[in-house]
């Protein structure tokens, strides 16, 4: 399930901004704060969420964003309080919690890449799964229990993929694609660089999931001109479909003797933990993205798999929203 929708909502509670009479906060699809205009709206008002990375054509309902022809909605912060995103009254047709992104013309913003991630496309084998959409937090507050055991490790800035050794080969993707072999796209890049198809070849079956970062996008974590890194984040039996818990993922990371995202945090689950979205990289000195939690035991709630990502304040408004 992915998280960007352009989602019909109900307003409910709404507080007056403590720092400017003309606005007003509310909060949408459960903990997205959101700056509105003063009385534009009261609770029980249907209205359009857009949310932060949503690209639109400054016409027709977003014409006061203009003058240029497109507009990316930021997360900003308004007079000193945080906000994600943009509401706009919905059409009375519209009901609550559908996804109006077509109706709309909305389309979501994809940060440019700073090394090549092209290449020829293989037929996929059926065999080396997607990783799981991670969700937001914010989204999904309350799914995390109290005192519940968790991992929070720090979410880093790049590209994710994915590879598999079966069949007698290393098969290697990117996000959404499987990639024929080419080392000059990033995936066979990092797969080259970490020796991934040697290190892989005696656990047939086990998929890794990593990010490839450095000279990638815009945070560089120290990385030199042309210099990407590799960190696993996650592992799965492919031949049962099942993630490894926490515990077997890191360890299995350990006999690859391959990196793996830093661990901000083990131990018991309570919402102070929030403060480890924000702060400094622990890979280099400029802004921490956020960071993605994970119980230690793995289990499915309704959203599916609990699994969720916190994206920090100063990452979203790092350029001076």
């Amino acid at each position: 399930m992915s998280e960007f929708h352009v989602e019909v909502v109900e307003m409910r509670s709404i507080e007056p901004h403590p720092n400017a009479d003309a606005l007003e906060i509310t909060r949408v699809r459960g903990e997205y704060p959101v700056c509105i205009r003063k009385g534009e709206f009261k609770p029980g008002d249907r209205a359009v969420y857009l949310p932060v990375d949503s690209i639109v054509r400054t016409d027709g309902p977003f014409a006061f964003l203009g003058p240029a022809p497109t507009a990316r909605i930021k997360a900003k912060r308004l007079r000193g309080v945080f906000s994600m995103g943009l509401l706009i009254p919905a059409d009375p047709a519209w009901p609550v919690g559908a996804n109006v992104q077509t109706e709309l013309g909305v389309e979501k913003y994809e940060p440019e890449q700073h090394l090549t991630t092209s290449g020829e496309d293989e037929a996929d084998p059926g065999f080396l799964p997607v990783y799981t959409d991670i969700e937001g937090f914010r989204r999904h507050p309350n799914v995390l229990r109290d005192g519940e055991r968790v991992v929070i490790t720090e979410k880093i800035h790049g590209t994710n993929g994915r590879w598999l050794h079966r069949d007698g080969r290393l098969w290697v993707g990117s996000h959404k694609r499987i990639k024929r072999k080419d080392e000059t796209n990033l995936w066979w890049r990092a797969a080259k660089q970490y020796s991934l198809a040697e290190r892989l070849e005696p656990y047939s079956g086990i998929a890794i999931y990593g990010e490839v970062f450095g000279q990638v996008q815009d945070l560089k974590y120290g990385a030199a001109q042309g210099e990407i890194k590799l960190a696993l984040f996650d592992a799965m039996d492919t031949r049962t479909r099942e993630y490894l818990n926490a515990d077997a993922f890191f360890r299995l990371a350990e006999r690859l003797c391959l990196p793996t995202v830093p661990v901000l945090y083990r131990g018991p689950w309570s919402r102070s933990l929030l403060e480890l979205a924000e702060g400094k990289s622990t890979i280099a000195g400029h802004v921490r993205e956020g960071f993605v939690v994970r119980p230690v035991e793995e289990r499915f709630e309704h959203m599916g798999r609990v699994i969720l990502k916190m994206v920090g304040e100063g990452y979203l408004t790092r350029k001076g929203g």
